[in-house]
């Protein structure tokens, strides 16, 4: 019996094993090394964690003691004809060998065994089917040279399957969520209003790409060592106030928002608000991002290069008469638009009037209701 065989360092290998293999789930790039330990502990020559995909496309995702030449052929060519493929139809954690599937003196007539299995120097293979899902289907292969899988190599595998197909699920869950995390900040990114995720002093946990504008031009807010601050000494202190205030759970703070008029050196207006992520289902959304509410600033003012081209098809608009439109919403009222164009009032207001009955307004501002209902929230 070799010195490490006996059952209590036996045992003690398995324990700091298992923890490789949690850390493994959280790390991917240990799930070579643990890979090798589990191969080596159970006497094997070589082992891969191959994943097949949704689609079919055999992966293999970890592989020890196999040259890469015969990983690559594997993928490409021999994986089809390997009958350890029929573990995917096994119970999931079933340690199965080749023997389960095919006559040992038949399996040694076979293409796979003769130009993958034997230039190796293998013999057997003990498979378990660590995880089947809609996403794929995740399989451990142990491959052993001079003889078939043995009763100790069974089970060695045994005693780390359970945390095996236990990694196998966290790890699932950690891609689920990375998935839905890149989601998130891709769907952030997207939004034309700047969005800035803070914790209760103020500290910025995350801003979107609208956010990270506003704080690199520093004009009406900027990051002192990530810690947001605003143009405004009295917006500051009523932002740090509101924050305080929400993290401490106080119920006037926890559904309600609040609002903050900033201003830049050039005059420009913006206005923020500052929504509290402490009730209900905003919980779940601050906790990936360790926020306690949600700031969301925006200027004042009307983006009006964003949707002529759509107001004017749907109205059925005049180019002169979108060119009104416009002009009302972003200058003000009849006289001016006339002298901007060059043109008398009454003709403005023929074009005015047209412009009413087509788009179903009475009224200038009703004009400036429309556009910014047709101003989209994300960047085009």
């Amino acid at each position: 019996m070799r010195r490490w065989d006996r059952p209590m360092e036996l045992n003690e290998k398995l324990l700091s094993l298992v923890a490789d293999i949690y850390d493994a789930a959280l790390d991917d790039s240990r799930w070579s090394s643990t890979l090798r330990r589990i191969v080596d502990m159970a006497g094997g020559q070589s082992g891969g964690l191959v994943r097949i995909g949704a689609a079919g496309e055999a992966v293999i995702a970890h592989a020890v003691g196999v040259e890469p030449a015969f990983v690559q052929s594997y993928i490409e060519t021999y994986e089809p004809f390997d009958p350890s493929r029929s573990v995917l139809h096994a119970p999931v954690g079933e340690i199965q060998t080749i023997r389960d599937w095919v006559d040992i003196d038949e399996f040694r007539t076979t293409q796979f065994y003769n130009e993958w299995t034997r230039p190796q120097g293998l013999e057997d293979a003990a498979n378990i089917l660590l995880d089947k899902s809609a996403e794929g289907i995740s399989r451990l292969s142990i491959m052993k040279a001079g003889g078939p899988v043995d009763r100790r190599m069974v089970q060695v595998i045994s005693h780390l399957t359970p945390h095996l197909q236990r990694a196998m699920i966290v790890r699932q869950k950690l891609q689920q969520q990375n998935a839905l995390e890149d989601i998130s900040v891709r769907t952030l990114d997207a939004l034309r209003t700047a969005v800035l995720l803070l914790d209760a002093e103020a500290h910025i946990t995350h801003a979107n790409a609208a956010a990270r504008d506003i704080l690199e031009e520093a004009e009406i807010l900027r990051s002192v060592r990530g810690r947001l601050v605003t143009s405004d000494p009295n917006a500051d202190r009523v932002l740090r106030q509101a924050l305080a205030s929400t993290a401490l759970g106080d119920r006037a703070m926890t559904s309600a928002s609040i609002s903050l008029h900033l201003t830049a050196r050039d005059g420009s207006h913006f206005v923020a608000h500052l929504l509290p992520l402490t009730a209900g289902r905003r919980q779940s959304f601050a906790a990936s991002y360790d926020a306690c509410a949600v700031l969301f600033v925006s200027k004042a003012a009307f983006d009006t290069s964003v949707a002529p081209d759509l107001i004017r098809k749907l109205f059925k608009l005049t180019p002169t008469e979108l060119r009104v439109f416009l002009s009302i919403v972003e200058i003000g009222g009849v006289p001016d638009v006339a002298r901007s164009m060059g043109t008398a009032e009454s003709t403005i207001k023929t074009h005015l009037a047209r412009i009413f009955a087509k788009t179903g307004t009475k009224r200038q501002a009703d004009l400036v209701r429309l556009m910014a209902a047709f101003t989209p929230p994300i960047k085009v």
